[in-house]
Formats: structure tokens, sequence, C-alpha cells
């Protein structure tokens, strides 16, 4: 299904307010594309004309209109028509597309098919200094704390620094304050199997979250599932755990002779593998 930008822009409540309802706002323009950030007043108008001079309607009016696009990036649901200036002056992904002259920028159109569509189009979004909806759109609705986690992904996956440190902070505002719905476990699921392993952003967030709540998580089963099924969390809580509160006596010491690794767990929560490497048969409690 094809959307043009304006029809995309205006299902945006947050977008639309921005440009349209408040005379006066302020928007923070990126940083890659002023070499500082910068606070500029938006005025009423969006036709391209009336906002000469104001840096932000304008680049939005210029999203809404399509006018000077000389870029179009595809999702399997959407298509957007957007100029390269913005886009490459945030991405290095992109920027690097055009650098080396690669296949995919000979007609100047890009196909994003392997990409969740709604992270795609809030990517856009933020692009154009346009805020997102954290719960996707009308194509397709999701849980905000796992929508984060997949455009934390996209955002590190294209080279765009401030949307993945925007994603991080939603995510984390959301995750803290709705750790006990069934979207949790799923969230550290996903977390983990899209974001290398010394990219530890969200997986501190996750570990931190757990350990401060790890007794009412431990009744969820959801969540125990997870811990089994998810190797490198496991091994992450462990080790935050056995910092906060060492060995004590509602710990057991835990050793794995398949990988050599030492660790205590509290007794309440039982241990049926090896959270370093995931080996059920060769550890042992000490």
């Amino acid at each position: 299904m094809k959307r043009n930008n304006k029809k995309a822009l205006r299902e945006n409540s947050l977008c639309v307010e921005s440009i349209h309802t408040v005379p006066h706002a302020e928007i923070e323009m990126p940083e890659e594309m002023t070499g500082q950030i910068q606070k500029i007043p938006v005025g009423h108008g969006t036709d391209p004309g009336q906002v000469v001079g104001d840096i932000t309607a304008s680049i939005q009016s210029f999203f809404i209109s399509s006018q000077f696009s000389d870029l179009v990036i595809k999702t399997e649901e959407q298509e957007f028509k957007l100029h390269r200036l913005i886009v490459c002056g945030q991405s290095e992904y992109f920027a690097r597309l055009y650098k080396g002259n690669w296949a995919e920028t000979a007609d100047n159109t890009i196909q994003l098919n392997d990409d969740d569509p709604r992270a795609i189009e809030a990517m856009i979004h933020f692009m154009y200094g346009i805020d997102y909806d954290s719960s996707g759109n009308e194509l397709g609705r999701v849980s905000p704390m796992i929508f984060n986690v997949r455009l934390y992904q996209v955002a590190d996956k294209y080279f765009v620094p401030q949307l993945k440190q925007r994603a991080k902070e939603k995510f984390g505002q959301i995750a803290r304050t709705c750790w006990q719905m069934d979207d949790f476990p799923v969230a550290i699921a996903e977390a983990y199997q899209c974001t290398q392993k010394d990219d530890r952003n969200l997986r501190e967030l996750l570990v931190q979250i757990s350990r401060d709540h790890i007794v009412e998580l431990m009744k969820s089963e959801r969540f125990c599932s997870v811990l089994e099924e998810t190797v490198g969390f496991a091994a992450d809580l462990v080790t935050s755990l056995s910092g906060e509160r060492g060995s004590t006596k509602d710990h057991h010491k835990y050793y794995c002779s398949q990988c050599s690794n030492n660790w205590s767990w509290c007794k309440s929560g039982g241990m049926h593998y090896c959270p370093f490497c995931g080996c059920s048969g060769a550890f042992r409690r000490e």
C-alpha cells in the first residue's frame, strides 16, 4: 500500500500539532544538520514560500509536499519521497551508499523490505524533526516497549545515533513503568536477539529493571521462560545479582565444568542450566 508523505504526516497527531497549531513552538534541530543544537521558532504556515528562513518548518513542509525530493525509500507498506541532504546528513549508512555509488542508488530508489516498516516510517519522521508514535500506525499497532526495541535496532543498523538515543530513552521510560506487563519478557528476548553483545544500552536497562524486581518477576512463567531461553540475559542478570548482593545464605553457589564459570543464584529461583554457556549437564551446585 502506498501512502504519500502528506497523508502519513497528517495521521500523526503529534506531527500535525507541532506544525499547524503551535504558533511559537521550539524544535531542536539534529546536531548533524546544524553543527550545534539550535532552537528555532515555528510559524503557522507549511508552504515553503511562507517559511523561508525557518529551517525546521521548511524541512517539514518539503516532507509534506515532496517538493524538491530526490530520493525514494520504499518499504513493504509505504513509499516516501525524501531529500538526500536530509537523509544522508543524519545517516552514515545512506551517506556511504551515495559516496560509494552503490547500485541501490542508481535510480535514487532504495528498497528497505527487510525492516519493520513502521520503524522505518518512524526513522524518517525523526529525520524531519517529527516525533514518532511508539505504538506504530494505523497499518499495525504494537507494544510501545517492543516498538522502541525495533526502532533502536533500525537506528543502529542505519547509523542514526540521535534516533538510537531517543529510542533508548523512550524504551527506558516505558520499561521502568510497565515491567510487570506481559510484553516485558518479550522485549527482553527481542532486545537480546537484535543487539550485539557489546551494545549494552538496552541490555543494561533490562538487567537493572529485572534485578530491581526479581522477586516479583520470578513468579512470572513468561519471565522464567525467557530466563531459560535467552542465555545472554541470564548471564548478565546473574552477574548483576552477584555484584549487588554477593553470596549470602539465601544463595547457592554454582560451577560449570564446560565453561569454567562460577556464579551464585537465589535458592528460591532454582537453576537448571549454565547462564553463561547454556549447558544443562555440566554444572553443579557447590
